[in-house]
């Protein structure tokens, strides 16, 4: 399996994933084989009884809230909580009062990033009986986040199941802190099946589900080495969170299960967005390009990569750049590239190839320069098809002696040639010496046909 980076995966596990996590725009987005009661069935709840209507403020409360609210609007909190310590100081005041008061003195604390007291009120508010039904879900859920916060992982969970208890149709993210507390404790298959509670409901609310979500699956799935669910999870993710990692970790997915095509695709479009950045991401999107046999798009990924430094101008990528341009036919560029590389180069590759651009455009004096020097700095792989090459451009010069020689000399190094086994170097060995005993004997013939011709020629200028 691939191996992720676990510590990024986990960043992206903590309590501010799920509570202020930044969603995408939204988009219509369809997902008409999800619906909430098959996201919940599977799941053992036991459910609270049935909720009472809540209890009306008196009216006294309901003055100083009608005051405190314009206050937590601008966050003024200090003044906020001078009115609900009004409240506090009221001798008459009910249960429903102090229960309000309580809820707010969380809000304006938790506002204030004061975890602390936040939790401390919360735990009052439910100390009171028959507190507001619509508020006590709330409550429980935010001493679950605090408690996440805090790393207490195990009261976390505790109490997103006295939320679920309570909570007739609950939301996506409690499910995702219950997954991410589970993920913490180690209870990894027990963070999966509420990883994919949170996405299936998610999915059934026709909501783009978060990126946390993604990510917590996407390990969890790694652990279990389920590449084609993580397959699944990449293909949306760069369609909703279209971010560079997601696009490079798709297309390695795509390589590991052999497809690619859509392995190319995914580094493709991540190319096209411009984002990728790293020189081994270029140098395999040229990889794979050139496997595809589309080297002038190969060329122009790693020509990119050279002019944007994001790639090494070095001996090796100036070869790939300058081969990707021959094999595109663009031989004016590929020229200028083969020349830096090969005064970079340890040994002579570049130079030949640098001859055979000169050979196929005519100019043979500069092909058999670039030709000798590639012999001069040897390493070649195959000296043999060097000669050969040399023994064409003397014969295009009508140089048939040193043709010939060229020709021979060949003959007499098939013999280095080594192939992977056995076989595989007798057919290299047949294959080169064919291909010089035909030029040989086409060289001897032209010579003894540009002889005659020449005769004849003399002979008739000596008659005329």
């Amino acid at each position: 399996m691939i191996k992720f980076l676990l510590i990024i995966l986990l960043s992206l596990i903590s309590f501010s994933a799920f509570v202020q996590e930044e969603q995408p725009k939204e988009k219509q987005i369809l997902f008409p084989e999800y619906n909430l009661d098959d996201c919940l069935k599977s799941l053992d709840i036991k459910k609270a009884s049935k909720r009472r209507s809540a209890k009306t403020l008196s009216r006294s409360v309901q003055r100083i809230m009608a005051d405190i609210f314009p206050l937590l609007e601008e966050e003024q909190w200090d003044e906020a909580l001078l009115l609900l310590d009004q409240i506090k100081g009221l001798e008459k005041a009910t249960d429903t009062d102090l229960a309000q008061m309580w809820y707010y003195y969380a809000y304006v604390h938790f506002s204030q990033d004061n975890l602390r007291l936040a939790k401390y009120d919360y735990q009052q508010f439910l100390a009171i009986p028959d507190t507001d039904p619509r508020l006590k879900a709330g409550v429980i859920f935010s001493l679950a986040q605090i408690a996440y916060s805090s790393e207490d992982y195990r009261e976390a969970i505790r109490r997103l199941k006295e939320w679920l208890a309570l909570e007739e149709a609950p939301s996506s993210t409690g499910f995702d802190i219950m997954a991410a507390a589970h993920w913490q404790l180690k209870e990894k298959k027990l963070a999966l099946k509420n990883a994919e509670t949170a996405m299936c409901i998610s999915k059934a609310n026709q909501k783009i589900p978060r990126e946390g979500t993604y990510n917590l699956l996407i390990a969890l799935y790694n652990e279990i080495e389920d590449s084609q669910s993580m397959l699944t999870l990449y293909e949306e993710l760069v369609s909703f969170y279209p971010k560079k990692r997601y696009w490079v970790q798709l297309s390695g997915i795509y390589g590991e299960l052999k497809e690619e095509s859509k392995q190319l695709g995914a580094l493709e479009a991540a190319h096209d967005q411009r984002l990728l950045d790293k020189e081994n991401e270029y140098v395999v999107l040229y990889q794979l390009l050139m496997r595809a046999e589309t080297p002038y798009k190969a060329a122009k990924v790693i020509d990119y990569g050279i002019k944007e430094e994001f790639v090494e101008e070095n001996e090796k990528h100036l070869k790939y750049l300058a081969q990707a341009w021959h094999l595109s036919q663009e031989l004016d560029k590929a020229e200028p590239v083969y020349k830096k590389a090969a005064e970079k180069a340890k040994d002579g590759e570049l130079y030949v190839f640098l001859g055979q651009i000169y050979l196929a455009t005519d100019r043979y004096d500069m092909a058999s320069e670039s030709l000798k020097k590639g012999l001069e700095k040897g390493k070649l792989k195959d000296p043999v098809s060097v000669n050969i090459l040399l023994g064409q451009v003397a014969y295009e010069q009508q140089k048939f002696d040193e043709a010939t020689t060229f020709f021979r000399k060949s003959l007499d190094k098939v013999s280095d040639i080594k192939g992977k086994n056995e076989e595989d170097t007798y057919k290299k060995q047949d294959k080169l010496r064919n291909q010089a005993l035909k030029w040989l004997t086409y060289t001897e013939n032209e010579r003894e046909r540009v002889r005659i011709l020449n005769l004849r020629r003399k002979d008739l200028e000596e008659n005329a």
